[in-house]
């Protein structure tokens, strides 16, 4: 009897060992995207530190909405001169909202913490476009703007 469970533990450590953890974002959790988006999503994670990498949530429902985060050390965002000045957000921070190349909505964030640059994008999909924007939290004015704080908040 000490033999098999003996046995069973020594097939079963090698395969845990194996097993990856999950990853995670280091600037959102899974939970606060679903509630932006408004269904349970999916994450690709690719995060090298706190201060580098990206995560995408897609909503599960609907793969055309979707949420991005990219953290770096180059400042790159796609918001021209006419960008609104966001305060209280990290340093430099700039709202902007324009059609992707498949007319969807994308609102964005840009702005930088300390050495960091962050780029935070909500992608609506046709669907969600004619609706209102989900609040996010009675205190915030904007899911964009909610999230781009949740980010710059994580990386101080």
């Amino acid at each position: 009897m000490i033999a098999r469970i003996l046995l069973i533990l020594g097939l079963a450590a090698p395969a845990a060992a194996w097993a990856q953890p999950a990853q995670h974002c280091p600037w959102l959790n899974a939970g606060t995207a679903a509630r932006i988006l408004g269904a349970e999503v999916t994450a690709s994670i690719h995060a090298d530190s706190n201060w580098s990498g990206s995560c995408r949530f897609v909503a599960a429902a609907d793969p055309d909405a979707s949420i991005e985060i990219v953290v770096g050390k180059s400042e790159d965002h796609s918001c021209g001169p006419d960008a609104s000045r966001l305060t209280a957000i990290g340093n430099s921070a700039v709202l902007c909202s324009a059609q992707n190349a498949n007319g969807r909505n994308v609102q964005t964030v840009s702005g930088r913490v300390r050495d960091a640059w962050f780029h935070v994008a909500i992608v609506r999909s046709a669907k969600e476009q004619n609706r209102a924007p989900k609040a996010s939290d009675a205190s915030h004015s904007s899911p964009i703007q909610f999230l781009a704080e949740q980010v710059a908040g994580n990386l101080y």
